[in-house]
């Protein structure tokens, strides 16, 4: 009896501790672009410059737009604050579009020193985010699980380069 005893403790324990750890394992997968990228920015942090660069996948050859006007970026970052994300390990190779997008930010933390990050768009997706000041994992693949309208970027990036030239 008392081994019988043991056996059921022991079956409760793993299942408790599977009800805990798998929904927690779950829950560490998804995320959000803010919480990767705009939530680590304070208020006396500036954005200096948003570059955006259109990468060539066989050449490439690449054609940018490069940003300072506050408002201006501002009104890009909208487009990426509800976008929800899930951890890949890598990128997929759904390589569907001959070109994919590079977004970098360049950030002055506190007029002392400066971050830059990367945002990587493949496809509408599949995105890619580096962090500079990121101690650990500062490249990270991620699957984009909900709408993102990535035929404005294009739109956005058309309209910027044409207004530069």
């Amino acid at each position: 009896m008392k081994n019988r005893t043991k056996y059921i403790l022991a079956i409760v324990t793993a299942i408790v501790v599977a009800a805990i750890a798998i929904p927690l394992y779950v829950k560490s997968q998804h995320t959000t672009f803010r919480a990767e990228v705009t939530d680590h920015m304070t208020m006396l942090d500036k954005i200096r410059l948003l570059e955006i660069s259109k990468v060539e996948r066989e050449l490439y050859d690449s054609e940018e737009v490069q940003l300072e006007d506050p408002k201006q970026i501002q009104d890009i970052l909208k487009l990426f604050k509800d976008v929800e994300l899930q951890n890949v390990k890598q990128v997929g190779s759904d390589q569907d579009l001959p070109y994919y997008y590079q977004v970098r930010i360049l950030v002055i933390k506190e007029d002392r020193f400066s971050e830059q990050l990367g945002i990587s768009l493949y496809s509408d997706n599949t995105m890619a985010i580096y962090n500079s000041a990121a101690t650990r994992d500062a490249h990270k693949s991620y699957k984009i699980t909900n709408e993102f309208n990535f035929n404005e970027l294009e739109r956005i990036f058309n309209k910027l380069k044409e207004e530069a030239a």
